[in-house]
């Protein structure tokens, strides 16, 4: 029987959310279009970390909803 674990939940939203941001940054990569390493890095490390919280705050909101709705 599955038993609901928010912080797993939430971390997997999380990861899949990161994981789905770099697959997309992959896919349309041209290493002689960049100009400056560091800055590429920084927003696609930037871009990462935004699409993790996304996820996790969309996870967070749905939990809370879930929690406190009276049926």
């Amino acid at each position: 029987m599955y038993k609901f674990k928010a912080t797993e939940e939430i971390g997997w939203a999380i990861l899949t959310g990161v994981v789905i941001f770099a697959f997309e940054v992959l896919s349309d990569f041209d290493p002689s279009t960049v100009a400056d390493w560091r800055v590429w890095g920084v927003a696609v490390a930037g871009g990462a970390v935004r699409a993790g919280a996304a996820a996790g705050l969309i996870a967070l909101t749905r939990m809370v909803k879930n929690a406190t709705s009276v049926d």
